[in-house]
């Protein structure tokens, strides 16, 4: 039964009408609205605040013209709320309501205008210089940023440069903003500011493909300081750096590959990053023979950080052909080591070790530490060793195949050669042959060594990521949710 007081997140209405979204599309700022409101302003030549001076809708001169993305992951999150609450689901309103809406808006700028600067609104709206613009730019920014002083800050010069300028000028600052953020912790903490963000944010989906790759490679410079990394995804990055996973360039695909692994480095992202629709592109640019060593190692590791997420496991283990892609990027030298790190991640939940054993892991992983391809004490066999023990869970069908494939001479040599105390290996190695013997019994626990010093990361209440993504985050338990 509905819950009477019950409203919905915030996230999860349009700012513009306030209502639950039905049809979310996201504007080329990352911001989302409702589908029929934001077509109204630009139907009606209004620019709502929140996208100033991002964007301006009124001088855009049809509906259609506006590019819009569909945010699919937020509409299911939305209905698998409404599903968990009794909630009533969204319907989509009518172009005419939407209108009535905007018209609202409008209505109640212009008295909060008049009340405000009775002098100068005409000569703002009669005079669209560029260095009024600009001005204005500046001004127009979230509560709590700096306001621009006389002399200017290093933010405030980036930003006059970057907003209402040409693409090539933008360029040529986007490139200075990355020689300043290279190597300087400082600066990125300081250049990483809600403002800064909205910029780089919207100019991630420029039309100018320059603008595009200098400004997604500014946001890999600003995600590398530890600090930033959360601020980074609650500025809504995300989105358009899946978009530019998608869609994009070879270049633009590195770039936002190398953003999203170190995004997801940050144990409080990686719900966010994985609701948010990042595992299928990242899995795809993996797997893409045509793509660069850089990048398809960048796609692996952002892998192996999401998946260290319970949550997100069961999400990738979804994804069509996952356990067959992974088998054929570990025989790639190049990619074999975040390739073993995905897979053992993926070994540690039910659904993963089936696709996994369907597949034939443990003939292939068993015959690179046979053949000597992996390394004997080195991260890449321990990581077949951790996989092939989480397999081992599997009772029966790992039992057979396992002795099909000779893992026990395998296994015993590893345990024989490891040194006590040089890691889990031998504990690993000795664990899974007394599952292929019959010795040990399988458990529901969610940890392999009961009492022992390996920790496994799983999903803790005390560490989701907070405010902008918090229902997601309940949503994602959800057995049902479809994302």
């Amino acid at each position: 039964m509905e819950d009477p007081s019950l409203q919905p997140p915030r996230e999860f209405t349009c700012p513009l009408s306030s209502l639950l979204m039905a049809d979310p599309v996201i504007v080329s700022t990352g911001h989302t609205f409702e589908r029929a409101c934001i077509l109204a302003c630009v139907d009606l030549g209004f620019n709502p605040s929140l996208l100033s001076p991002y964007l301006d809708l009124s001088a855009i001169s049809k509906p259609s013209s506006l590019p819009l993305f569909p945010n699919i992951n937020l509409k299911s999150a939305i209905l698998n709320w409404c599903s968990e609450t009794g909630f009533p689901k969204p319907v989509p309103i009518t172009q005419e309501t939407a209108r009535e809406i905007v018209r609202g808006l409008i209505a109640r700028e212009k008295t909060a205008s008049v009340k405000s600067q009775p002098s100068s609104t005409s000569v703002q709206d009669n005079q669209p210089s560029s260095s009024l613009s600009k001005q204005i730019s500046l001004e127009v920014v979230p509560e709590g940023t700096p306001v621009v002083t006389q002399d200017g800050s290093l933010e405030d010069k980036f930003l006059v440069r970057l907003i209402d300028t040409e693409p090539g000028e933008q360029v040529a600052t986007l490139v200075s903003l990355r020689e300043a953020t290279r190597d300087n912790r400082e600066r990125r903490r300081s250049l990483c500011t809600s403002r800064m963000l909205g910029v780089l944010r919207r100019l991630l989906l420029s039309r100018s493909a320059g603008v595009q790759i200098n400004a997604a490679a500014a946001l890999v410079n600003l995600s590398l300081e530890p600090s930033n990394k959360i601020n980074l995804v609650r500025a809504e990055v995300v989105p358009p750096l899946v978009e530019l996973l998608t869609h994009g360039s070879s270049e633009l695909r590195d770039h936002a590959a190398g953003a999203i692994y170190s995004l997801a480095v940050e144990e409080k992202n990686r719900v966010a990053i994985g609701v948010l629709g990042a595992i299928p592109p990242l899995l795809k640019l993996f797997a893409t023979t045509s793509e660069g060593v850089r990048a398809k190692r960048d796609a692996g590791m952002g892998l192996y950080y999401l998946t260290l997420e319970e949550l997100n496991k069961s999400k990738f283990t979804r994804v069509p052909g996952v356990a067959r892609t992974l088998l054929e990027m570990v025989t790639e030298q190049e990619v074999r080591r975040p390739a073993l790190m995905v897979s053992a991640n993926l070994a540690e939940c039910q659904e993963g070790r089936e696709v996994l054993i369907d597949c034939g892991a443990v003939e292939v992983l068993v015959r690179l530490m046979r053949d000597g391809v992996v390394a004997p004490g080195s991260v890449e066999e321990e990581n077949c060793l951790r996989a092939l023990r989480w397999m081992s869970r599997a009772s029966m069908r790992f039992r057979g195949m396992a002795r099909a494939a000779g893992a026990e001479a395998v296994l015993r040599q590893v345990e024989e050669s490891t040194v006590d105390g040089h890691g889990p290996r031998k504990e690993y190695a000795s664990r899974t042959l007394r599952s292929i013997a019959g010795e040990e019994e399988d458990g529901s626990s969610s940890s392999m060594f009961d009492g022992s010093d390996v920790v496994m990361i799983s999903l803790s209440d005390t560490s989701p990521f907070r405010e902008i993504y918090n229902n997601y985050h309940k949503l994602a338990k959800l057995k049902s949710a479809q994302f």
